[in-house]
Parts: C-alpha cells; structure tokens; sequence
C-alpha cells in the first residue's frame, strides 16, 4: 500500500494529548461568551460549558483551538 491514508500519528494533536486542555478557559472570539473544556469527546470533538449559562455542548476541536484564551470570566 503506497499511501496509508490519514494515520492518528500524522495528527497535530493525538487523543491522549487532547486531554491537556481539560479545565481551559476560552471564548468564542475576542469578545464572545467564555467557556471551559470539560470533557474530550473524540480526537475531533471537546464538551465545553459555557460559564455564563452552563450549558454544555459538544464543540470541534478546531474550532476551540482556533478560539482565544480567555484574560477574564465573563
């Protein structure tokens, strides 16, 4: 087989990895709502809870990775 396919080792951020960004605090763009990772759901997907609210919903990783830190909650 010449070429694999997409292999979890050729992932910027494999599973065991992802579970470092448990407990971090981010908003969705620079002046939206903040929220907390609580949970890795897949190697693709994170449980986020958002502070104000605390709703809970599952959230790409990309796009949590894509999203600020957050300086201040709210």
């Amino acid at each position: 087989m010449a070429n694999p396919g997409f292999q979890e080792a050729q992932a910027a951020y494999g599973f065991a990895e992802a579970g470092a960004f448990v407990g971090d605090v981010r908003r969705f763009g620079p002046g939206g709502p903040a929220y907390e990772v609580v949970d890795i759901l897949s190697s693709g997907d994170v449980m986020i809870e958002v502070i104000e609210s605390g709703e809970r919903l599952d959230y790409a990783l990309a796009e949590y990775l894509a999203d600020p830190r957050a300086d201040t909650i709210p």
